[in-house]
Formats: structure tokens, C-alpha cells, sequence
């Protein structure tokens, strides 16, 4: 009793400042606690994190892909010493003294110095893509697989969504559990006792104290084990929601838990159609299609514009008689490479059959689950009822056997076995109503019916 006081009261300043959360949001905005976890869950998990970058990385590799189709503009500059290189001027001045001779004028320069390369070379080059088949497959790619990690965030969110609030109500099942045991420990206490005096006073045999004894131990036996399993239930909760493992949670009540789903099957396969693996598999289509474009591209010519400006020669001038423009088309066109362009074109039709079979696949699974969670949640729905009829029937037998007990007209193994099925009953009850909570929560991810956080 006192470690349950004392998990209470280090779960009140988290209750407080959920209730506090609570209150400061508008009425028509108030989430459930639940839906409060799966929120925090989202923000906070470190896969989520990790997909988050992942996605803004390949964004970012779209961007850079289409970069590629804009004009590139950049310098080049270049300052040479030489040795030992062609000077133009050591062919032309001779002809030039010679002609000189034959004028009798000195009408041709015979001081000609020239180096080729030149020993000074500054530009200004700008080129532009006019066609090039490659650069949009590319862009094409890059797009397709920025989606494809879109949607894999958007699955691992939806499944997280599942998995927080899931593990929420697996951490409230199990407090339950402890609740229960602790309010069936004192019976089994009092009923050892009277026991005890019912053996001194000579009106009760020794063996009904020992079947006492082994009921009191037993149940602080499985309340030991309920404890363990409460606080392996709440560093499960935490580990989602990425923090300490023993950072308290507050309880869950019953009222909170989730309703639900009227939806039929024929609904929630129409609606699972928003399915994010579906994302996938069409983004993984659109690669593979991509893929192919490029495999394709390679049997056609690329154009481009290039445009130079600068200055060159010996030394640096700037001036008109110096500038130097140049204005270039280019073209490029591989007419064979050994046959690796139509090798990488089969590769590319290979993949786009593969993406199609998966996809195929894909929707074969995701009707499996829709189907199995619907099963599942109608199962759980109906045992809720024979639950409950168990439980107020147990009662009602344990409330009539401690009465005759009491008035001595009741063994105590009837005393013991009616207190063992109240508390098996009990058990199942809260057991049934968490697990249907749960499968709720399961369909809803299955049939894609909540908008993610």
C-alpha cells in the first residue's frame, strides 16, 4: 500500500500540469490524454526525428536536380610563368624583317612576342542546358523519392500514433492491475486473521490457516508481478516519447477510453485506400519510370548554350581592343558504348515490372490488416458483455459465501475460491475493456482513419 501512495504522489505534479494543459486549451480544442501522448510522441521520437531529416535531405536533392536546368554562371582566371614553351613571334618576325627588306619600309612589326598558351586567361562563362534528356529523368527521380521518403514519414508517424497510445493504455491496463490487487490484499489479510483466531478458539482446522497463508502470499506474489510489469509498461511509454524511463505519467481513466468505430468492413477498405504505403509504392512507380526516361535519354543527343567573355593575352588590359567573346553551341550524342545504354534500359524495365508486383503486394497486405484489425475489434466488442456478466456474477457469489462464511456455514476453500474467482474476474474485465481500447486504436491505424499529428 505505501509503494502504491507513494507512486501516486510522484504522479501528481504530472497530472497537474495535464490537467493545467487542459484547461488553458479552448473547449472545442481539448484533446485526449491520449491523443495528447500520441502528439508528444510525434514531436519527440527519435525516429520520427531521424525521418524528418531524411525527407528535408532528399527535398533538398530535388531542389539541387532542378537546379541543373538554370543557366551556371561562373569565373575562370589564369596567370601563367612559362619555359620552354612556343613563342608565335620566333615564325613571324623573320617573314615580317624580310618583307621589311623588300619595301625598303619598316611597315611590319618584327618585335612580335606571343606564347601560346597565352600567360594571362580571364573569363566570364555562363551555359545553359537546351536539351538534355538526362537532367529532367533526373529530376524526375529526385522528386519521386523526395515523396517516397515523405510517405515513409507519414507511415512511421501513423504507426507511432498507434504504438503511443497503445502502449498509454498498456501502462493503464497495468496500473489497473495493481489497483485490484491492492484492494483484494487486505481481504486476504483479514481473512488470514480470522483464521488464525477462528484455529486458536478450536472452531477451525489447521489446514484452512495454511490455504490462507498461501492465498495471502499468493496474492502478494502477483501483485509483486503486477508492479513489475506497471513499471516495464511505463519505460515503454517513455522510450516513445523519448525521455527519462521513469519519468512519471498520469493514470488513465476508464471514461477516457476510446469509443467505438462504427465503420463497416466495405468503409474502412475504401478508406484504407489513404494508406501511406500505397504513397509509397506509387513514388517508388514514379522513380521507376524516371529510371527508365533516363535509360532512354542516353540514345538521344544533348544540347547546350555557352557564352564566354574576358580578357587574354600577356599582360592584364581592360579596354575594347582586349576583350574577348565567345559564343558556343555544343552538342553531344554517344552513338555506341558497348551496349550498356540498352543493358541500363532493360535494368530500368526490370524494375518497373518489380515496383508493379509490389505494389500489388502491398495492396494484398494492407487489406489483410484491414480485415484482421476489423476482426479483431468486433472479437474484443463482444466479449465486453459475457466480461461484465462474469464479473457481477463473481461478485454476487463472493458477497453470498463471505456472508455464510462469516455465519460459519461456509468452508473456507468455498471462502477462498469465490475470492479467487472475484479477483480473476475483476482481472478480465479490465483486461477485455483495454484490449478492445486497444484494437480500436489498431483498426484506426489500419484503415488510415485518424489525421496524423
Amino acid at each position: 500500500m505505501f509503494s502504491m501512495i507513494k507512486f501516486r504522489s510522484l504522479c501528481a505534479p504530472a497530472v497537474a500540469l495535464l490537467a493545467a494543459s487542459l484547461a488553458a486549451t479552448p473547449a472545442h480544442a481539448q484533446r485526449s490524454p491520449l491523443d495528447s501522448i500520441a502528439r508528444l510522441a510525434v514531436e519527440r521520437n527519435l525516429a520520427i526525428r531521424q525521418a524528418r531529416e531524411t525527407e528535408r535531405q532528399s527535398a533538398a536533392e530535388a531542389r539541387r536536380a532542378k537546379g541543373l536546368l538554370l543557366p551556371a554562371v561562373g569565373v575562370d582566371a589564369r596567370y601563367s610563368e612559362f619555359t620552354g614553351v612556343i613563342d608565335i613571334g620566333d615564325a613571324i618576325n623573320p617573314a615580317y624583317a624580310a618583307l621589311n627588306q623588300l619595301l625598303g619600309q619598316p611597315r611590319f612589326p618584327t618585335n612580335i612576342s606571343q606564347t601560346l598558351p597565352f600567360r594571362q586567361e580571364t573569363r566570364l562563362r555562363s551555359s545553359i542546358p537546351l536539351f538534355n534528356g538526362a537532367i529532367y529523368a533526373n529530376l524526375a527521380a529526385a522528386r519521386a523519392i523526395a515523396s517516397m521518403r515523405g510517405a515513409e514519414r507519414a507511415a512511421a508517424t501513423r504507426r507511432l500514433d498507434a504504438d503511443a497510445r497503445i502502449a498509454y493504455l498498456n501502462y493503464a491496463r497495468a496500473i489497473r492491475a495493481v489497483e485490484i490487487w491492492d484492494a483484494a490484499l487486505p481481504t486476504l489479510a483479514e481473512n488470514l486473521r480470522v483464521a488464525e483466531r477462528l484455529l486458536s478458539a478450536g472452531t477451525l482446522t489447521g489446514d484452512a490457516v495454511h490455504r490462507a497463508r498461501a492465498a495471502k502470499a499468493d496474492g502478494d506474489q502477483q501483485r509483486a508481478e503486477a508492479v513489475r510489469l506497471r513499471d516495464a509498461a511505463l519505460g515503454s511509454l517513455n522510450l516513445l516519447l523519448d525521455r527519462e524511463l521513469d519519468t512519471p505519467v498520469p493514470a488513465l481513466a476508464d471514461s477516457l477510453l476510446p469509443d467505438s468505430v462504427a465503420l463497416s468492413l466495405a468503409d474502412a477498405l475504401a478508406r484504407a485506400a489513404r494508406r501511406e504505403e500505397r504513397l509509397q509504392t506509387e513514388a517508388g512507380a514514379d522513380a521507376a519510370r524516371a529510371q527508365s526516361r533516363a535509360a532512354t535519354s542516353a540514345f538521344l543527343p544533348s544540347l547546350a548554350l555557352a557564352a564566354d567573355y574576358g580578357i587574354q593575352g600577356k599582360d592584364y588590359r581592360f579596354d575594347q581592343d582586349h576583350d574577348v567573346g565567345i559564343a558556343s553551341v555544343v552538342l553531344s550524342w554517344n552513338l555506341f558504348n558497348g551496349g550498356q545504354d540498352a543493358r541500363r534500359r532493360e535494368i530500368a524495365a526490370s524494375a518497373e515490372r518489380s515496383v508493379a508486383l509490389r505494389a500489388a503486394e502491398t495492396d494484398r497486405l494492407i487489406t489483410l490488416d484491414v480485415r484482421t484489425a476489423f476482426d479483431a475489434a468486433q472479437t474484443a466488442r463482444a466479449a465486453l458483455i459475457p466480461a461484465g456478466a462474469r464479473l457481477d456474477a463473481a461478485r454476487r457469489a463472493f458477497q453470498f459465501v463471505d456472508r455464510r462464511f462469516g455465519e460459519g456455514l461456509a468452508s473456507h476453500l468455498e471462502w477462498s475460491d469465490a475470492r479467487s474467482q472475484l479477483t480473476a474476474a475483476e482481472q478480465n474485465l479490465a483486461l477485455t475493456r483495454y484490449t478492445l481500447a486497444a484494437r480500436i486504436i489498431d483498426f484506426e491505424r489500419a484503415a488510415a482513419l485518424r489525421v496524423l499529428p
